[in-house]
């Protein structure tokens, strides 16, 4: 009787099509799925003179796909280091957009009106120019997240590409 290994993956509705070709790519035997959907329910917890208290607590929905791997296929040592080289791929660090608009710039400009309406320019003019500042940074950092996602998309479908080949 051959070894086989088993696995189960918890994915969101949307992506079952996409993470089921994926693992048929590295050689996995696609076995059944079971979709978990539950509604948002009140919980009591507790009451006063005029009111009873309850918790809502949030539904759930996910797909659990099945899937098993025969370790006697063809193959299936570079197909189990494909996999493993894929599943390490981490995804870049995406920057955030600077906010225009803070409490301290608002405060500062807010003090600045009400001292005086020029500083209060001034530091609207301030503000802008460090915004642009920032905004270029961030543009530059933007693209270079760009770069690396597409860099990372590349190799995995290489890698994908390669194990599609051996199935």
């Amino acid at each position: 009787m051959a070894m086989k290994d088993v696995k189960s993956v918890k994915v969101h509705p949307s992506e079952r099509d996409e993470v089921k070709t994926r693992y048929l790519s590295f050689g996995w035997e696609y076995k059944d799925s079971q979709e978990v959907k539950t509604n948002d329910s009140q919980i009591f917890t507790g009451r006063d003179d005029k009111y009873e208290y309850y918790e809502t607590q949030k539904g759930v929905h996910y797909v659990m796909l099945n899937f098993e791997r025969d370790r006697s296929r063809p193959n299936y040592n570079e197909l189990k280091s494909l996999e493993e080289q894929y599943d390490a791929i981490e995804d870049p660090y995406c920057p955030d957009a600077p906010r225009f608009i803070t409490i301290l710039w608002v405060i500062l400009i807010g003090v600045g009106f009400v001292a005086y309406v020029i500083p209060g320019i001034i530091l609207l003019v301030l503000h802008i120019i460090f915004h642009i500042k920032k905004s270029k940074a961030y543009n530059e950092d933007y693209a270079s997240y760009t770069r690396k996602c597409a860099e990372i998309s590349t190799q995995r479908e290489e890698i994908l590409t390669k194990a599609q080949a051996l199935v």
